[in-house]
């Protein structure tokens, strides 16, 4: 990749600007504040600047400067772009310069509402927020100005990191940028959507697409094993008067054998609530996905985008992925698997015939949904109906999860070879050991065979995902972990808890929205106003309090959620493991293992309670 790559922030005041440039090369740092010329000189070297949030602010802050804009009006844009909520490209001012540079924004495709500071937090490097108000009314003293700067080099290092962690994700773009004739710069700069719309040719029509509710049934779909609820759900599409809106939000609610699940236009998705199988000698669990469903719904029922000049360009993807894949070409093999999970969101990228992606077919992508899941629940009816002692654990998006005797072993194999024969897609098998899940979306499954346990949910899945959409969660990883190896083999989750010295496996990371002004923690039953963005452990000190949260409009304190009655602040990493609460992990990774087992805490009588009080307090009366 490009090795004139500069990190970038900026900060914006009254009657001040400033930017920090970090050369990833070399470590440099470039600080220009109040000097349009200098950042004009600096932006003749023609850098590749990379930033988080940068196409949406940064960028046109950057922009203002070049086009000779004063302080004053450097603020004003940035009060209408954060302030009013206002997009930049469409600032009046802006729109009558032509200014541009190359860039690339690290927040695309990122997990929906992180900030940086939640970055910061997660990475459990120290939180640091500037102490000088955005909106004071003077210039910036000396003392405000060297703080600013060391503020700002801050977030430019924090930046620099996360660009590191999506080394994976950016050379993706880049290698399927190149099977197009992009410059690194170019491939960057994309999204994986536009890339992808970009690698498949895809162009917009002249007229958009006005028949997204006109879905046909497939053919080679068994109807007869699907209840006729599920096709009276999906026939109100022909119902004009219902609002698109409405009609694409709705839900069914069915029972497939014992298993409750949800149908709509975002997928089936269903599990046992709290449900608990170990396989044994005459019992075998089974959890069979469909390889690259969507993909091959794409491909063999003629649902790609009709944007595409021809359908084959996708079906030729999907088998050089696959020759990739058994060559050990990695590069090749990630770059294309991008192109086939972001086509289907690709086409649905858009709304009531406005396109927000070249590749916007709303037909097509309904029409993969939808099959997906009639085909998925067909598979399984068959399979109720003709295996007796075949139970239905799961049943999600592209994959179920079975258990039966073995006595059905042999009509089980016959009922889905003959699936896989009539509709061409292929299911992979995984024998499963055990499986604990709690609902649909959270649940351990213990391979049978020894290997790595999956698990899914927010309680239980903790770290970092760099690749393709980045996701980050290092919040209270050592009850993750208790919860885990409870179910996995049985430790319990004092023993877990107890065995971790990493004072990081504890961390709470407490954070405000944007719609609250400030926090503070209660300490010896004072208010100590705190950043928005904090790392908080429990401890037993009683003197320390929780943290609250004050709302910008109604002035009104809430209790920041999640947090432990008695907690400590460590923004920098100076607390020592001994003063963390170990016991209220403990109580949190038991109350989370009881919630999967559907085990309820006793119910209070608070009735007999209030009684008592009443006779205790008339006993000092």
């Amino acid at each position: 990749m490009e090795n004139d790559i500069f990190i970038f922030d900026c900060e914006v005041f009254v009657h001040d600007w400033l930017f920090v440039f970090k050369e990833i090369a070399t470590g440099e740092y470039t600080v220009i504040h109040n000097d349009n010329d200098a950042v004009v000189a600096f932006m003749e070297r023609n850098p590749f600047l990379g930033g988080f949030n940068n196409k949406h602010y940064d960028n046109f802050i950057l922009k203002g400067v070049m086009c000779g804009l004063t302080p004053e009006q450097i603020k004003e844009i940035n009060d209408l772009i954060i302030v009013e909520e206002v997009n930049g490209w469409d600032i009046p001012v802006l729109r009558e310069y032509r200014v541009y540079f190359d860039s690339f924004d690290l927040m695309d495709d990122c997990q929906v509402g992180l900030s940086l500071k939640a970055i910061e937090a997660h990475l459990g490097i120290p939180i640091e927020e500037t102490e000088v108000d955005f909106n004071i009314t003077h210039r910036l003293s000396e003392k405000e100005l060297q703080e600013t700067i060391y503020y700002c080099k801050y977030d430019v290092d924090a930046t620099e990191k996360l660009y590191h962690l999506r080394q994976a994700y950016l050379k993706n773009k880049v290698t399927l940028g190149k099977t197009r004739n992009l410059t690194d710069r170019q491939a960057m700069y994309m999204t994986n959507a536009k890339l992808t719309s970009v690698y498949l040719k895809a162009q917009k029509p002249e007229k958009p697409w006005n028949d997204e509710r006109n879905y046909q049934y497939p053919e080679k779909l068994l109807r007869q094993y699907i209840p006729q609820e599920v096709f009276d759900f999906f026939d109100r599409m022909k119902d004009d008067r219902i609002p698109n809106d409405e009609l694409f939000s709705s839900k069914l609610e069915i029972m497939v054998g014992v298993c409750p699940c949800t149908i709509a236009y975002g997928g089936i998705h269903g599990a046992i609530p709290t449900y608990v199988e170990e396989a044994t000698e005459t019992r075998t669990i089974r959890n069979k996905d469909v390889a690259s469903y969507y993909p091959h719904l794409m491909t063999l029922m003629g649902y790609c985008s009709r944007n595409m000049p021809s359908p084959k360009m996708f079906e030729d993807t999907l088998e050089e992925r696959v020759a990739a894949k058994k060559a050990g070409d990695k590069a090749t093999a990630n770059a294309l698997k991008l192109v086939l999970n972001t086509t289907y969101g690709a086409m649905l990228n858009g709304k009531d015939g406005t396109a927000f992606n070249d590749l916007y077919d709303p037909l097509m992508g309904r029409s993969v949904c939808i099959s997906g899941q009639l085909f998925l629940l067909e598979l399984s009816e068959h399979l109720i109906a003709e295996c007796s002692t075949l139970k239905i654990i799961q049943l999600n998006t592209d994959g179920i999860m079975v258990s039966f005797d073995h006595e059905d072993e042999a009509k089980y194999q016959e009922i889905t070879q003959e699936w896989q024969d009539r509709t061409g897609f292929e299911l992979e098998e995984d024998f499963i050991r055990k499986i604990v899940q709690k609902d649909v979306n959270n649940y351990v499954e213990v391979p049978a065979d020894g290997g790595e346990p999956k698990v899914k949910g927010g309680q239980l899945v903790r770290g970092i995902a760099p690749a393709g959409a980045f996701n980050i969660n290092n919040n209270a990883v050592v009850v993750a972990r208790a919860i885990k190896q409870y179910f996995i083999d049985g430790t319990p989750p004092e023993e877990t808890i107890a065995a971790s010295e990493n004072i990081l496996d504890f961390q709470l990371i407490a954070k405000a929205g944007g719609k609250y002004s400030q926090c503070y923690h209660l300490v010896g039953g004072e208010k100590v106003i705190v950043q928005k963005v904090n790392r908080v452990y429990a401890v037993s000190d009683k003197s320390k309090g929780t943290v609250y949260k004050t709302h910008a409009v109604t002035g009104r304190d809430a209790k920041v959620a999640g947090l432990p009655t008695h907690c400590a602040i460590d923004n920098n990493n100076n607390l020592s493991i001994e003063v963390v609460d170990r016991k209220w992990y403990v109580k949190l990774a038991k109350k989370y293992i009881n919630d999967f087992l559907g085990i309820k805490p006793p119910r209070k009588n608070t009735r007999r309670i209030n009684s008592l009080k009443k006779k205790s307090s008339a006993l000092f009366d």
